[in-house]
């Protein structure tokens, strides 16, 4: 029987429209894919049979409370529908932060996932601006929130960060290119030696940030910049990392370990291949982006006067008794007449 490969054994499950952004971009390349929304329109834009509409609401309008809500009153029909239909080992939960359905059960579906023991789960998340709304970055440091209490008990965490770009769809793009980059780097052999299937499991199973990095031309200078002027989140000045996988053409000129290690620190351990067509990196076990999230943090804070002030009902000094003519005339006020509700006025039909 022959071995399944690192693609066969994942799925890719995108919670609201922007996850499935980059999950649709994912499933083209032929990888495994799941979609839920509570927007059904949202769906009904999907060519895929594999999606789940979450009864109750037509989206979440970046309300997180609302989603949990109408998740909440369907939370064991969803989970079943995934427990029969998600058989993979690995799996990525793929959600933006900034919004009401993936920030606002994206978390949980991924906690209650990794329950199961058959199952190794990870996250792609997807940053906001810090030029978006408020509620979009209050949405995101609350769900961060959620996943940092999570993320000892999961795999592998992609953040995209979409400060980076200016055209959202090409990081989605180069995520999916990269990601599949590194998928494909087992299909490569060199007598010096190569990143194999436990190695690439190994790197995708480790918990804390990760990040997938290629050039198809250059050297290490070229590698490095991407580091920190790519699609993630920057990483943290710590130089902390678990294990590092480098995978590059069999040429004379490579990029050594020394060279990555300088700038992202010395990890536990190595992995190094040959033979393939680009230069690919994977960083797993990075730290999570506290200088990102108190700079999310005062962002928000810096609003708080702005937005009390919108808030706050204006005194605009209105004067109640100036129709004088109340008392030159007394009328006899009658009491208005309640106006029944449209669910009072279909029970009363009903009823006759």
């Amino acid at each position: 029987m022959k071995n399944k490969t690192v693609k066969e054994m994942l799925r890719f499950i995108a919670v609201g429209a922007a996850g499935a952004n980059v999950v649709q971009m994912l499933e083209k390349k032929g990888y495994k894919a799941y979609y839920i929304n509570l927007a059904k329109q949202d769906l009904d834009l999907i060519n895929s049979p594999n999606k789940l509409h979450i009864s109750g609401g037509e989206g979440a309008s970046k309300n997180r409370s609302k989603a949990k809500q109408v998740l909440s009153e369907s939370i064991d029909e969803v989970m079943n529908v995934l427990e029969q239909q998600i058989t993979e080992e690995y799996i990525f939960v793929v959600f933006s932060l900034g919004g009401g359905s993936g920030s606002g059960i994206g978390a949980f579906l991924a906690s209650v996932l990794v329950e199961n023991p058959g199952k190794k789960v990870g996250l792609v998340i997807i940053l906001p601006a810090m030029n978006e709304s408020l509620q979009a970055r209050i949405n995101a440091y609350e769900a961060l929130a959620e996943i940092v209490e999570l993320k000892n008990e999961l795999c592998s965490i992609f953040i995209l960060d979409n400060n980076q770009r200016e055209d959202k769809l090409s990081i989605n793009r180069s995520f999916a290119n990269m990601f599949d980059s590194f998928i494909n780097i087992s299909n490569y052999s060199s007598i010096r030696g190569v990143i194999d299937i436990a190695e690439q499991k190994t790197l995708l199973e480790t918990s804390g940030v990760a990040m997938i990095h290629k050039i198809t031309l250059g050297g290490k200078e070229e590698l490095l910049s991407t580091i920190n002027e790519g699609i993630y989140v920057p990483l943290e000045p710590n130089k902390r990392v678990k294990y590092i996988g480098l995978s590059q053409p069999d040429t004379k000129e490579t990029i050594s370990i020394e060279d990555v290690t300088d700038v992202v620190g010395e990890g536990i351990d190595t992995f190094c291949g040959y033979g393939n067509e680009e230069t690919v990196l994977y960083l797993g076990g990075l730290s999570f982006p506290k200088t990102y999230i108190d700079k999310l943090a005062k962002s928000i804070k810096s609003e708080e006067e702005r937005v009390q002030k919108v808030m706050e009902d204006e005194d605009l000094g209105m004067d109640m008794s100036i129709n004088f003519l109340n008392g030159a005339k007394k009328e006899e006020i009658k009491e208005p007449v309640k106006k029944m509700s449209m669910r009072d006025r279909l029970l009363a039909s009903v009823n006759k």
